[in-house]
């Protein structure tokens, strides 16, 4: 079922798109999860492109009900996407540039005081355009920093949810 969440969560930030949802709530059923539910039967269905966003989120919060899941409170996809792109950055995926774009969409998902030094260190470029502006050894040593919070985020032990519902 964590996969299902998954989806939910990614959803939720935009990472999955709409008309994207019919091709994973298929994926899930080939997979073994939600055969259950016939939402997510009806949504796997559907063509995606052409029907209406509206209906098709619906499908999925419909989906996540019948099978017992819930669906992912704005701060609970805050610490996902939190997690995800300090995960990402610790292993070199994404540069810092992309950490402070990602990062945005994160708002109020720091709960510790490791995701707060992260978001804090991250909120102190106002765009990833503005690292270019900074001296060079400064760069260097933000940078260094926000790796190590990195680090401390994406390998704490007790995120208070399950590591893989933030996993790609």
């Amino acid at each position: 079922m964590n996969d299902a969440f998954t989806l939910a969560w990614r959803y939720t930030t935009g990472l999955v798109h709409p008309e994207d949802l019919p091709m994973a709530a298929a994926d899930l059923l080939a997979a073994g999860v939600g055969a259950q539910s016939a939402a997510l039967c009806d949504l796997a269905g559907r063509r995606g492109r052409g029907e209406r966003s509206a209906e098709l989120g619906g499908l999925l919060r419909q989906a996540m009900a019948e099978l017992g899941l819930p669906v992912p409170d704005d701060d609970f996809v805050g610490r996902c996407l939190l997690h995800r792109t300090a995960a990402r950055l610790m292993s070199e995926e994404i540069t810092s540039g992309d950490a402070v774009s990602e990062l945005w969409r994160a708002s109020g998902g720091a709960a510790n005081a490791a995701e707060q030094r992260f978001v804090a260190l991250a909120d102190q470029v106002c765009c990833p355009d503005c690292l270019g502006d900074r001296a060079s050894g400064a760069r260097q040593d933000w940078e260094r920093e926000l790796r190590a919070a990195a680090v401390e985020v994406a390998s704490a032990a007790d995120h208070g949810f399950t590591v893989s519902w933030y996993r790609d």
